[in-house]
């Protein structure tokens, strides 16, 4: 018996039939605290930073992970309720 046979015997003995879906749902949440301490540190640049050029590709990665974070989030939604 392979591997993923012997898991998934395993998972279905113990009636765990949405396991896939919780491992999902833990990796995005890790993914959007990763993006939001991210964000954080982006912001703290732009309010030292004086160089106009560096500004503008700082809010250019804000606006990124800004993007990042509301799908991760309208995801995470969707994950909840199914």
């Amino acid at each position: 018996m392979g591997v993923k046979k012997f898991i998934q015997s395993v998972l279905e003995s113990l009636k765990m039939k949405n396991f896939e879906l919780i491992g999902k749902k833990k990796s995005l949440k890790k993914l959007l605290q990763k993006l939001k301490k991210r964000r954080v540190q982006i912001l703290s640049e732009l309010e030292f930073e004086t160089n106009q050029e560096k500004r503008d590709l700082i809010k250019e990665e804000l606006s990124l992970i800004t993007f990042h974070i509301k799908k991760g989030k309208e995801k995470l939604n969707e994950l909840k309720n199914s």
